[in-house]
């Protein structure tokens, strides 16, 4: 915890952690953990597996075998940690999707995946919040800021989930950039996740950005920022591959870079092109499909053409 925490609040925040982890301890019982966490890939095979996705909504240990790091899209990781306070049995993640109903459910599949040598990541969403001094509110009201919020987010993801990382879904801003309280908490996530944290050999801290949200320009073409993430994923489809690829590799480099792929926008012939195409200026970070499981034919096959 930071020594900035008031009394009251560094209390409520060790609750917060405590009935976490019971919560956690209870949903996951029947899968345990290798006890040596998997070091980090070379290249990044990376595959979001979207609750909603439709029409092939396999479980999350059948639908990217090629990956080596999983995204869970939709839900929160504080209502999987803290289902008591945050979670909800109508919550859209446990009703979208006919594979999951508890988060109990999740949580043993992330288990499997993770026994595989799988790095299991949680989006966590921006919102204009994070342009302001308090980017989130506890389910009692209590507001947090920055370092707050952060600390928050490892006692859920890490103390309490033992998932491997985070994956910031950059978008919600739309054409407000990012200013300074944004950019405070990018990097104060990074002392938590990532390559400048604590536990950089096995954590994972990436971002999907794209040119229609300018706050993923406050990342994508700042290494002072981008230099806490693993690397960035340009999540813009419909957009020029190369082009897309250059808009951040120019600035962060194209080890920091990726552009992802999704079946609804990329035909297979042109997403295997993309993750074969190697840049001129050096490695690429690896390639991403969105929404996977909608087709795990698609989805294996790009990994499988990937250097």
């Amino acid at each position: 915890m930071k020594t900035s925490l008031s009394a009251s609040l560094y209390l409520a925040l060790l609750a917060v952690v405590i009935s976490c982890q019971k919560e956690s301890a209870q949903q996951s019982q029947p899968a345990t953990r290798a006890t040596t966490a998997e070091a980090l890939p070379a290249h990044f095979k990376v595959a979001y597996y979207a609750f909603d996705a439709t029409p092939n909504q396999l479980p999350l240990t059948q639908f990217a075998n090629e990956a080596n790091v999983v995204v869970l899209f939709e839900g929160t990781g504080w209502e999987m940690a803290d289902s008591v306070h945050y979670g909800s049995s109508s919550s859209y993640i446990l009703n979208v999707n006919p594979n999951y109903h508890s988060y109990k459910s999740i949580i043993n599949h992330v288990r499997v995946l993770q026994q595989r040598g799988v790095k299991v990541l949680m989006n966590v969403d921006d919102a204009p919040s994070w342009n302001t001094t308090t980017p989130f509110t506890t389910y009692n009201g209590q507001g947090l800021n920055y370092q707050q919020f952060a600390a928050f987010v490892k006692a859920c993801i890490i103390d309490s989930l033992h998932f491997d990382g985070i994956a910031l879904d950059v978008e919600h801003l739309g054409s407000t950039a990012a200013n300074t309280n944004f950019t405070n908490l990018v990097k104060q996530l990074g002392s938590y996740f990532g390559p400048l944290s604590s536990n950089s050999a096995n954590t994972v801290y990436t971002a999907a950005i794209y040119s229609g949200a300018q706050a993923g320009y406050a990342i994508g073409q700042s290494p002072t920022v981008a230099q806490y993430l693993n690397f960035v994923e340009d999540m813009g489809y419909f957009q020029n591959n190369t082009t897309r690829f250059n808009r951040w590799a120019n600035y962060i480099g194209s080890n920091k870079t990726m552009i992802g792929v999704s079946k609804q926008y990329n035909s297979v012939s042109t997403a295997i092109t993309a993750a074969n195409w190697l840049p001129g200026s050096g490695n690429k970070a690896g390639i991403m499909v969105f929404a996977g499981n909608v087709d795990s034919s698609y989805t294996n096959r790009i990994f499988r053409a990937l250097r």
